[in-house]
């Protein structure tokens, strides 16, 4: 009877150590709240034909991957190993001599199991083992890559970032084949757990910009990260600005002419869209094209880019403050034609103006929600028709039509979509200002404005650099694009 006692005990302390296979799928399957996307392949392993299970979630695993890396080396390759629950090196081996993929690795517990399966990784279980063995089989279908929607490329490079992290460190890679690129990766969001890299050139990267960028990561405390927006809100600096202070774009050469500037990129996993630190004014209004083109060229385009930005923050500002308090700065036979024009219009000059702004305003959003093939047209008739109309009766007058087409044609001119939303802002609060002071008032609004952004910065970066402060050899090739025999040296 003893005997007898002797020889089950052990056997019911491994029941409870080991449970069953039925035991461990159960459990991860309730760790995933029995969703109905796990996906289940029955086998044998090991010359005792022992039953395993593996388990994934549909959808996240590269089907190819999944056969001929991991099912297809248990079912072929697996019979010569010992895999009884009495061998403890079993799952080693299995992991180091049988499996092909590249990366495995032991879990012991259903949360942690589950954690890799919503990252793509497959887990295998196998009757008597408590330890289970997760294999990298991540690979869903992502979107090709194909030139960027947000920027149109005259010429350079005509691939853009995708929606996938390790492609886009790929891409960047594939242009700076250097071993001093580093990258830094890890996880942000407490329920979406998604991946974002840090990526800088080590021997180029500005030591207290990188710190300063790992500091402010480290403190986002977030549920989820869906774009790269949620990051740039909270760590660029002053959040209450309309001015961005963090440059965002989907231009893989973009990014690495910016590393190998010294700048740091962040790569977030689910969007095509960078950022890259620090940012100055300047910068947003220049555009990787430049470097493309002749210097005479690319310098021409750059100088209509600054006279576009003033023109959009300025223009109708001007025209209404000049009508209202300063018509004796408009020549006689000018003003006599803008006055005739008016004539029978029942809305004040701002009132006009402003009217005519926000109904732009309008049509370029409505172009923007409606499918590509009838966004453009939509805009294009609607501003001709609904203008022309107006004019005919009597609503507007023709010269408030030729200023909000001018200052909408300026406002395509800034690269920076980011920077073009502040200045369309800024310019309902110049007519403010212009109509209630006119030019002076335009003159109080224009030292506001160049207060406010010699105050802010962006990680440590005065964003006004390189004229506040003045740094003469920057600041000449903020303004002009040198030919690259001048400045290979100094990039």
């Amino acid at each position: 009877m003893t005997k007898h006692n002797d020889s089950n005990t052990p056997r019911r302390l491994e029941s409870k150590e080991r449970p069953s296979l039925d035991v461990l799928k159960k459990n991860i399957e309730t760790e995933l709240g029995n969703t109905s996307d796990i996906r289940t392949r029955e086998c044998t392993v090991g010359e005792q034909m022992i039953p395993a299970v593996l388990v994934w979630i549909d959808g996240m695993v590269n089907s190819i991957d999944l056969n001929s890396n991991v099912l297809s080396p248990i079912i072929s390759k697996s019979v010569e190993l010992d895999m009884s629950p009495e061998n403890k090196q079993a799952l080693k081996l299995l992991s180091h001599s049988i499996l092909t993929a590249t990366e495995t690795t032991a879990v012991t517990t259903p949360a942690q199991a589950t954690s890799l399966m919503v990252e793509g990784w497959t887990i295998i279980l196998i009757e008597g083992h408590n330890a289970m063995v997760a294999v990298n089989t991540l690979g869903f279908e992502t979107r090709s890559i194909d030139e960027p929607s947000s920027a149109n490329v005259i010429r350079g490079p005509r691939d853009g970032f995708v929606e996938s992290i390790a492609m886009n460190i790929s891409l960047i890679r594939r242009r700076v084949r250097s071993k001093q690129i580093r990258v830094e990766s890890q996880t942000l969001g407490s329920i979406s757990h998604t991946k974002i890299a840090l990526l800088y050139v080590e021997d180029r990267v500005d030591r207290k910009v990188l710190e300063e960028v790992r500091k402010r990561v480290s403190k986002i405390d977030i549920d989820a990260v869906l774009e790269s927006h949620y990051i740039e809100e909270m760590i660029k600096d002053s959040p209450w600005s309309l001015f961005p202070t963090v440059y965002s774009t989907e231009r893989p050469d973009d990014v690495a002419g910016l590393i190998l500037d010294g700048q740091v990129a962040i790569l977030v996993d689910g969007t095509p869209f960078v950022l890259v630190l620090p940012c100055t004014l300047f910068h947003l209004l220049k555009t990787t094209e430049d470097l493309y083109l002749a210097y005479p060229v690319a310098t021409f385009v750059r100088w209509i880019r600054f006279v576009g930005f003033l023109l959009t923050l300025l223009l109708p500002a001007t025209y209404v403050g000049i009508l209202i308090f300063h018509p004796e700065m408009v020549p006689p036979q000018l003003l006599s034609s803008i006055l005739s024009a008016r004539d029978g219009v029942p809305f004040p000059i701002l009132l006009e103006a402003l009217l005519m702004e926000l109904t732009f305003e309008g049509l370029r959003e409505a172009s923007v929600r409606m499918p590509r093939s009838v966004g453009s047209a939509i805009s294009i008739v609607g501003a001709l028709v609904i203008g022309e109309s107006a004019v005919q009766a009597g609503i507007i007058s023709s010269p408030s039509v030729i200023i909000v087409a001018g200052t909408a044609i300026s406002s395509f001119t800034i690269p920076s979509n980011s920077l073009s939303g502040s200045i369309r802002i800024l310019k309902f609060v110049m007519l403010i200002f212009a109509s209630i002071l006119g030019l002076y008032g335009i003159i109080i609004g224009l030292f506001i404005v160049g207060i406010h952004l010699s105050a802010i910065k962006s990680v440590g970066m005065p964003y006004l650099a390189p004229f506040a402060p003045f740094k003469k050899d920057e600041a000449i090739r903020s303004f002009i694009r040198l030919p690259w025999f001048i400045q290979r040296n100094k990039r």
